[in-house]
């Protein structure tokens, strides 16, 4: 019998479009392609413009992850004008990162995440949930979706932290290249430090005994999405003057638990699957690219991207184990754990940072002659792996390159049909009745927390697909 196609589409409650097609055989999930609808642009909206541009164009790449963009782009700059970075410009720039961290993994865990476990009220905006699997008591149940509130107003105050400091949530417009262009004063920091404590408290109260609970009630799904053993983080939270010193080490990680310092120049994309074609017109690099939306056998606009030939997952879990949080597996609830993990010690970190803040002028220092003409930056974000690659000429974009973490966790096969982290958790999944297809599939993929916005869709003035250049 031939193998049963379901297309699971629009997967919901994450950020972007997402679909995902299913191959069922006997009850198995036996094949899976994970489908970005929405055309990555950015690289195309960078070039001609003054590369110092790149900080607040490159956040508009996403609005619930847009610091990460500002912080690599800054990292970025830092490095081609040869700043020196004040320590207090790092503690305000790294509170403002990590709170951002927090929102999103708020966020996450309690809008996108939780719905999939917790029966939520019936009236919109939860009317009509498909929830085929509700395990929880009526008590606990009824608790967690308090907390799904508190969650909400948690996620906001951080947002808040962000924009004492930022002058605004999201898009912030102070972390910049050579330092923080806000005054760290004494009202923003003690009103930072109540925010907090504040959701310091949520999230060690509610939050960590809500993922606890979940992880125990659905134990079996420590076995589900499992994928293989290959992590990989750039690192993040920087400090010392040139951005040098890393509070959370990079490291690819792979079956033997060796950790090994990750080489940019062992990455490379393939386009085998994707809506992408060689532009035979540009030369640069050799690597120039253009949309494809009509090639054969390709079905996302996600690149696949290869760390040493092979697929690597990156996020909170490969953070937390890279640097000795967390020694669990790399399945569903895996992932889950660790990012509300991570979520607390954020918070920690936050009041240890405001504390060492001193009260004064704003902490930035910019140079203006660039001292390179090509520059590769790295750091995490929220969801993983964050790089950033510029090639200038007279301080103007020639080629812009980004790669995300959807890049990486969302990589549909490479030309030799090599799965990506997520269709490889998917594949292989046992799905006991039909009604429960969607429920697990679902599931698994949110746990990785997915943001296809990353990958933006635009057009030219004429709605063509097949751009070369697009002016906002």
């Amino acid at each position: 019998m031939s193998k049963k196609r379901i297309v699971f589409s629009p997967v919901t409650r994450l950020s972007g479009l997402l679909s995902i097609e299913l191959f069922l055989d006997h009850g198995q999930i036996a094949e899976a392609n994970a489908s970005s609808t929405m055309f990555r642009g950015f690289e195309w909206i960078m070039r001609d413009r003054h590369v110092t541009d790149a900080v607040y164009m490159t956040q508009r790449v996403c609005g619930i992850c847009s610091t990460a963009h500002g912080a690599v782009a800054s990292y970025l700059l830092d490095e081609l004008y040869d700043n020196e970075i004040q320590e207090n410009a790092q503690y305000l720039r790294n509170i403002m990162y990590a709170a951002d961290f927090i929102q999103n993994h708020l966020r996450h865990f309690y809008l996108f995440s939780m719905p999939d476990f917790v029966r939520m009220p019936d009236y919109p905006p939860f009317h009509g949930q498909d929830l085929t699997d509700a395990r929880l008591s009526p008590g606990d149940n009824q608790r967690l979706v308090e907390h799904y509130f508190e969650g909400i107003k948690a996620s906001q105050k951080s947002h808040e932290i962000l924009a004492l400091f930022g002058g605004k949530a999201p898009h912030q417009h102070s972390f910049l290249h050579g330092g923080v262009s806000v005054a760290p004063t004494v009202d923003k920091i003690t009103r930072a430090l109540s925010l907090i404590a504040e959701i310091n408290h949520f999230v060690k109260n509610s939050m960590l005994p809500d993922t606890n609970l979940i992880s125990r009630v659905y134990n079996d799904y420590f076995r589900i999405g499992i994928t293989p053993r290959r992590l990989l983080s750039f690192g993040l939270f920087k400090f010392g003057e040139k951005n040098e010193k890393l509070l959370w080490k990079s490291g690819t990680i792979e079956d033997n638990n060796k950790i090994i310092l990750p080489q940019v120049d062992l990455i490379e994309e393939d386009i085998a699957y994707s809506w992408f074609a060689i532009d035979e017109n540009k030369s640069l690099d050799n690597k120039e690219l253009k949309p494809d939306p009509y090639k054969p056998g390709a079905y996302t606009w996600v690149k696949s991207v290869k760390y040493a030939q092979q697929h690597f997952e990156v996020g909170p879990l490969a953070r937390m184990i890279i640097n000795g949080y967390y020694n669990g597996g790399t399945s569903t609830m895996d992932r889950i754990y660790a990012r509300s993990l991570e979520t607390y010690l954020l918070t920690e970190f936050i009041q240890q940072w405001l504390k060492k803040l001193t009260p004064g002028d704003p902490p930035i220092k910019q140079k203006t002659t660039p001292v390179k003409n090509k520059v590769t930056a790295v750091t995490d974000a929220m969801r993983g792996a964050l790089l950033h690659s510029a090639y200038i000429e007279d301080e103007q974009v020639l080629k812009y390159d980004i790669i995300t973490p959807t890049v990486w966790n969302f990589s549909p096969k490479d030309k030799n049909g090599q799965r990506g982290p997520v269709e490889n958790a998917i594949v292989n999944t046992n799905i006991p009745s039909s009604d429960m297809l969607f429920t697990i599939a679902g599931r698994i993929v949110r746990s990785f927390d997915p943001c296809i916005a990353c990958g933006t869709h635009v057009i030219d003035c004429n709605n063509n697909l097949n751009i070369t250049h697009c002016e906002l």
